[in-house]
């Protein structure tokens, strides 16, 4: 019945857990490769053996929201227990007091000052700041205090690659153990179809992504960012457009640097273009103002997603009856998405209006010896404008349906 319910890899944690009870559990890798899901096992053991005691235990995601999509919902769903969160953002579980925490801000960790915990899950804690971190382990004092952690791959250098994965197998002065890690590859899932994992490797972005998401590997973001990008596949002649039946566009604000414009469109198959971009210097908003109604004569009344750095620029923009607004700023993961658009094969650039984005592309690269992933900041207006009108627009709605 066991091998039912649980993957080889994930009955292996189960086993080593029983027999051995380590003080911190790690459980790392790739994405959709059963490691959260076995964490979440593990935690409700945990709490049950302090069934009807009255307990606290700590709960942490990068927020709130994110830990109840990641985390609660799951335990809902498969354990049948209530997750729904008071107005202190706790539940009830084996008699116990559950306590949810967002880490994701460098004060977050002042809300959980004050009381003794008996044991912590920390959510994506890649992603936590390291006062919630440090603060999490000062609560988790009680006699049989334990922590499990879940997290996908960051930089190599990440402190908690550094500090606790790497001390795997670590051991207390008793004996007993202090540090068990696991790592996950997407392979080690076997509830999901090959039919589903060759499709979700095909449609990873290659290099940093391929290796964290796929492989679970602790790789650095290094080189070209647009490693899928094939002219021969991904440009095209503006006489071989087809018939677009949705656009919008992205602004990247300039002066001393450039100033991008772009055109975005969608056609019947839902495939992306870039159509055209603007590219200037030394202009003012007012210019700018100008182009937008060229643009908005020409292509229609769409949205500007616009680089909300300039929020009276912005203001500009709607005071002239242009419908704009500030574009998402996750960096990463705007990347990301694109990357996975070119991946997909369903990003194409218009060569004879898009020089400028031709040739930033090819030096679009990523900033060496980062512990955070950022692009090189030089030459890189033509792709912030892209990574505005792109996430920000398809990201949401029935536009990804596409991607999926």
């Amino acid at each position: 019945m066991t091998s039912k319910l649980f993957a080889p890899k994930q009955l292996k944690v189960i086993q080593f857990d029983n027999e051995f009870n380590p003080r911190i559990t790690i459980l790392e890798g790739a994405v959709r490769s059963g490691k959260t899901r076995i964490g979440e096992f593990l935690w409700v053991k945990h709490i049950h053996k302090f069934k009807g005691q009255n307990r606290k235990f700590i709960m942490t995601g990068i927020t709130i929201p994110a830990l109840k999509r990641n985390v609660l919902d799951d335990i809902s769903e498969i354990f049948g227990f209530d997750t729904l969160l008071n107005k202190n953002n706790e539940f009830k579980l084996f008699g116990n007091t559950v306590a949810c925490f967002g880490t994701d801000k460098i004060d977050s960790y002042k809300s959980m000052k004050g009381f003794t915990s008996w044991g912590w899950y920390g959510n994506e804690i890649t992603e936590s700041h390291k006062n919630s971190i440090d603060q999490a382990f000062k609560r988790c004092s009680g006699e049989g205090a334990r922590i499990f952690w879940d997290t996908n791959p960051a930089s190599p250098n990440h402190f908690i690659k550094e500090n606790y994965i790497d001390k795997d197998d670590e051991l207390l002065n008793d004996g007993s153990y202090h540090i068990k890690s696991w790592h996950f590859v997407l392979d080690d899932n076997t509830f999901l179809s090959e039919t589903y994992k060759e499709s979700l490797k095909k449609a990873t972005p290659s290099g940093m992504w391929y290796d964290r998401d796929i492989n679970g590997l602790w790789v650095a973001a290094e080189g070209m960012i647009y490693r899928d990008f094939d002219y021969d596949k991904h440009t095209i002649s503006q006489k071989d457009l087809p018939i677009i039946k949705d656009y919008w566009y992205g602004v990247d604000w300039g002066f001393e640097h450039k100033g991008v414009l772009a055109v975005y469109g969608q056609d019947h198959d839902g495939k992306c273009f870039r159509i055209k971009e603007i590219v200037e210097t030394q202009r003012g908003v007012d210019w700018w103002v100008e182009r937008g109604l060229e643009i908005k004569k020409e292509f229609g009344d769409s949205r500007f997603y616009c680089d909300d750095a300039r929020p009276d620029n912005i203001s500009a923009f709607r005071k002239a009856g242009l419908r704009a607004k500030g574009s998402s700023k996750a960096v990463v993961e705007g990347i990301s998405f694109v990357a996975s658009l070119f991946r997909g094969d369903r990003l194409v650039i218009v060569r004879e209006t898009n020089k400028n984005y031709l040739q930033e592309i090819y030096n679009y690269r990523w900033k060496e010896n980062s512990v955070k992933e950022e692009p090189v900041k030089e030459n890189d207006d033509s792709m912030d404008s892209e990574r505005y009108a792109l996430y920000t627009h398809l990201r949401k709605g029935s536009s990804l349906e596409i991607l999926k």
